[in-house]
């Protein structure tokens, strides 16, 4: 039996795709983008995000509320990736159609737990030619996927928005979550953060019971 608080995933909203110009394939409801997301959006906010929507009054302030559910979706997205990292767990189908917008794992057919660290390890034997959802990939994947997400909900939320957020945080906020468990793996208290150059120096603030 699967539990999940919502099976609503990535995937969820790529149903409105067009026409592949490749495949020639299509989302189920291509066409009925702007009738159907909005209310998807909503739903979210209502059911899964109430803390989001108690803090704001009427429909015009729904813009403000879909960017502040996408950060979310961006922050949980992050520190499941390090979690998994942090444990050596492989989920081994990485799709948009298996990540949750509430950051929890779901949908894990051939996963694995790595017995050592191998940063190739793969677990799923259909992946084995190109080794997409490997072991040391898991993060960029995640981000992909979240791009993916961004451009399936342009234009009720802005792409430039959505995509400079995924850019400009993600990798910071997943390097955040990552050290801080690691450290606590190995008994320290991290009190100032560790800041790699190639990462850069926008850090966002994270309340201590996100992480103890």
């Amino acid at each position: 039996m699967r539990i999940a608080p919502t099976f609503m995933r990535f995937g969820s909203f790529e149903i409105f795709k067009p026409h592949d110009p490749m495949t020639g394939g299509a989302g189920p409801s291509i066409g009925l983008k702007d009738k159907m997301l909005p209310p998807m959006l909503n739903y979210l906010l209502k059911y899964h995000c109430p803390e989001i929507s108690s803090e704001f009054d009427g429909d015009e302030t729904l813009p403000q509320q879909y960017k502040i559910l996408f950060e979310n979706i961006v922050r949980s997205t992050a520190r499941l990736a390090s979690l998994w990292q942090c444990y050596g767990f492989c989920h081994g189908v990485l799709n948009t159609d298996n990540l949750s917008v509430m950051g929890v794992t779901i949908d894990y057919g051939p996963f694995a737990w790595m017995e050592h660290h191998d940063p190739d390890f793969i677990c799923n034997h259909s992946d084995q030619d190109r080794g997409r959802y490997r072991y040391k990939a898991q993060p960029d994947i995640c981000k992909w996927n979240l791009e993916k997400l961004a451009e399936a909900l342009d234009p009720i939320l802005d792409i430039e928005f959505s995509t400079n957020l995924i850019r400009e945080q993600y990798d910071i906020m997943y390097l955040d979550f990552w050290t801080t468990r690691m450290a606590q793996k190995l008994g320290f208290l991290i009190t100032e953060p560790v800041e790699p150059a190639s990462i850069g120096t926008s850090r966002p603030t994270f309340k201590d019971s996100e992480f103890r």
